[in-house]
């Protein structure tokens, strides 16, 4: 790929990101205010199936009546599969409307820090809130979706990053896609992300057990597609190192409401 057509792919990609990020009329997300909330909550192994148990009788419904009162635009909530002491137990992602929108969070953090009730905070002993943005989205969410979440520190300034996404990362998700094993993805950027454990999350939802079960196999298939037709992915792909590195993986699964 000659560099005016990368240059022409990258801003349309950037044009992309403005609507993931749902920043109309914005550059960047990075133009106005910050549109997402990440929150990793730890709990003891006594305390998982109660969080759990929690959060699909109250903590679910509490949530989609802020959505239906325009509190929040949208929530994700994932728990972990397994019990793991380096990873988070339980990972909400909160999207909010506009800056506006928000800045507003903080009256439910007054009354309800991290967005829970008392008795939900008793059974968690950490929790870590990451301000964000969403900068890519792509695909459409599944009832029985399984979740990889991978959490990035990069190494690069951002402007560089963004330019390692659209050479890497996004046309990789796009085959992935493709190929039917992944259902949905996103890509968020951290707005202070200095001393957190991660600086850039990308949050993989597969078609189910048999998506996650072929995501080895899909991987590898776009990879060598991509190896072999796209010179500019295969620069990425050999200075990866030099942009970012990989935190732990997390599998998990959505908490919906019945």
């Amino acid at each position: 790929m000659g560099h005016n057509a990368f240059a022409a792919l990258r801003a349309l990609i950037l044009a992309c990101a403005v609507l993931a990020a749902g920043a109309a009329g914005a550059a960047s997300p990075y133009d106005g205010a910050m549109t997402t909330l990440v929150m990793e909550y730890k709990a003891s192994p006594a305390n998982r199936a109660a969080l759990r148990a929690h959060m699909l009788a109250e903590g679910l419904p509490e949530l989609e009546r802020w959505r239906r009162e325009g509190r929040v635009r949208e929530y994700k909530v994932l728990f972990s599969r397994y019990v793991d002491n380096r990873a988070w137990d339980m990972l909400t992602l909160i999207q909010f409307a506009d800056g506006a929108q928000a800045a507003r969070w903080k009256e439910i953090e007054q009354a309800q820090p991290a967005g829970l009730a008392q008795k939900a905070l008793a059974l968690v002993h950490s929790v870590d809130s990451n301000p964000a943005d969403r900068w890519f989205a792509g695909g459409h969410s599944k009832d029985n979706g399984v979740y990889l979440v991978i959490p990035y520190d990069y190494l690069v300034s951002t402007e560089k990053y963004l330019d390692y996404l659209a050479g890497y990362l996004l046309p990789q998700l796009g085959g992935w896609l493709d190929d039917g094993a992944l259902a949905s993805y996103g890509v968020y950027l951290g707005r202070y992300a200095v001393d957190r454990h991660w600086s850039a999350l990308l949050v993989l939802e597969y078609d189910g057990e048999a998506g996650i079960a072929a995501r080895e196999r899909t991987t590898q298939k776009v990879r060598a597609k991509l190896a072999a037709s796209n010179p500019q992915w295969l620069a990425w792909s050999e200075n990866k190192a030099q942009v970012r590195t990989t935190r732990q993986y997390v599998l998990a699964d959505e908490l919906r409401l019945p």
